[in-house]
């Protein structure tokens, strides 16, 4: 009789009760991100929850932040994805991915093209976690305008490659420091084009990122 546990509708989807996971980082996939089966078993066991948020998964490798993070950038990534997916859905779960992009927190280790980006070159403040052990952090490479819609689509790819794998809809990670973040705070946002200066020109980045999200998925699946 706990309001707690009763139904609640949250956008197209009812949930079978109010508990929400929140997105936690485990850092259990294998090394090119693909999910595996302790990854299934860990989020089917916990289907109980009204919605799982599922932890932060990159949708281009220059956006990974550790090793073993998931990912959802390939065939592979989206069939493992799939059988989370089933598996929760059979024990009448719901579950949310957790699209996103580190930018400066990262490594040329973790990214795979050898560099990190960001919408400026400030480095991060703290120490990275390598193979190796924890590392300062790289100045990033700051993202010219004309790079942007790369970025953009890479996230609208991620996103339906997310809801090709039975996920229910996704989370636009855009807080803790990482990409989306970024462009948002004018710690490490020190850019003088219309994505830098102004809080309107600050989150305009985020904004077309959202809308172009939404646009392919649809507004009731993107958060």
């Amino acid at each position: 009789t706990n309001p707690l546990y009763s139904p609640v509708e949250l956008g197209k989807s009812e949930l079978k009760n109010r508990i929400v996971m929140a997105p936690l980082t485990r850092i259990r996939g294998e090394f090119d991100g693909t999910p595996n089966a302790m990854m299934k078993d860990y989020y089917a066991q916990r289907a109980d929850f009204g919605m799982i948020i599922t932890e932060g998964t990159w949708p281009i490798q220059e956006g990974r932040t550790w090793d073993r993070q998931p990912g959802i950038q390939t065939q592979a990534h989206i069939d493992a994805w799939r059988e989370i997916t089933d598996a929760v859905h059979d024990r009448d779960g719901k579950i949310i991915m957790q699209v996103m992009h580190g930018g400066r927190i990262s490594h040329p280790e973790h990214t795979g093209p050898g560099r990190t980006v960001a919408p400026s070159a400030v480095a991060a403040p703290d120490q990275i976690r390598i193979s190796s052990g924890k590392v300062d952090p790289v100045v990033p490479q700051a993202l010219t305008a004309e790079e942007l819609p790369t970025i953009v689509a890479q996230f609208v790819t991620g996103s339906r490659n997310a809801m090709a794998a039975g996920i229910d809809g996704v989370q636009l990670h855009s807080a803790n420091g990482y990409l989306l973040h970024e462009f948002l705070a004018p710690t490490t946002n020190l850019r003088t084009d219309h994505y830098g200066g102004t809080p309107e020109n600050r989150a305009r980045f985020v904004i077309e990122v959202v809308r172009a999200v939404a646009e392919a998925i649809g507004a009731e699946n993107t958060g």
